[in-house]
């Protein structure tokens, strides 16, 4: 059980150490898509083993086993492992209640923008399902959810072309079809449990970059890519309300325009295929954690 628990920190320090090189690595832009697959696998992985890690060092002084230990209970166990079980309850429960109120807290954000959108914009009939809202600031931006709004102000009908703006319509589009705010929330939550870690907090940028690029690439599928690097640059200054996704934001946008304007080369097949098998790897860590007390 103890070197199991050693083993289990030393995949965390590797975790560790993935999460920072991988933070600003140029492949990621070439491939944003298995690029946040594997940060996907980075935070349940790292968040998986940390609760092991804890489990087991309260575990160890019991049996030489998870099983054994646990029918051992409530045999007397030294401080230090009463002190390890503690920690990783409340790491348990920190993360349990951080992402159920993020969860709360954006839904209700959304559904109070929502009803709000409602009752103040209007319709253009030369833009269907689209929600336009009385404000000179070019803003364009969804409410992802079951009941989604694609929403522009009138700012932006004036700063943007016909073309340009078709083309930021598709972006928000990609944002609701592929779910985009349910791969970020998982992220936040762990940003609100873990604000310390330079990693997390790296985590959390990159992913929002990466869902932003995914909607890039499926706007430019069938628009210009020229037209959207400009209505990026036109809006860019402007964000998404609580619960929203934007086309412009904090989300590097001239980081997007730049990549737009000089689309990167696919990643090769091969180390595409690298990159999802490390993924995979990551992911089942937490597996091998597990069994390790039993080799």
């Amino acid at each position: 059980m103890l070197a199991a628990a050693v083993l289990q920190a030393v995949a965390l320090l590797a975790l560790y150490a993935g999460a920072a090189r991988l933070t600003g690595a140029g492949w990621t832009l070439h491939a944003p898509g298995p690029a946040l697959l594997l940060w996907q696998a980075l935070g349940l992985a790292a968040g998986l083993l940390a609760l092991e890690l804890a489990a087991t060092v309260a575990l160890a002084p019991l049996g030489a086993t998870h099983a054994r230990a646990l029918a051992a209970v409530p045999a007397p166990v030294p401080w230090w492992a009463w002190l390890a079980g503690v920690a990783g309850l409340a790491v348990l429960l920190r993360l349990g209640a951080v992402l159920l109120s993020s969860t709360v807290r954006t839904l209700r954000a959304r559904h109070r923008h929502r009803v709000l959108v409602d009752l103040v914009a209007t319709r253009n009939p030369l833009l269907r399902g689209t929600h336009v809202v009385d404000h000179d600031v070019p803003v364009a931006y969804c409410l992802p959810g079951l009941r989604p709004r694609v929403v522009v102000s009138r700012g932006v009908l004036t700063a943007l072309d016909e073309d340009e703006l078709r083309a930021v319509l598709e972006h928000e589009l990609a944002h609701v079809v592929q779910r985009h705010d349910l791969v970020v929330l998982p992220f936040v939550a762990l940003g609100a449990t873990f604000p310390w870690l330079a990693p997390v907090r790296r985590a959390q940028e990159q992913v929002a970059l990466l869902v932003e690029v995914l909607a890039d690439d499926q706007a430019v599928r069938r628009h210009d890519r020229r037209v959207l690097a400009r209505a990026l640059c036109k809006v860019g200054g402007a964000g998404a309300p609580a619960g929203g996704l934007g086309a412009g934001g904090t989300s590097g946008v001239l980081q997007r325009a730049a990549r737009l304007l000089e689309p990167p080369a696919p990643l090769p097949a091969l180390r595409t295929g690298l990159v999802l098998a490390t993924a995979a790897a990551v992911a089942l860590l937490p597996a091998v954690g597990l069994l390790l007390p039993l080799l």
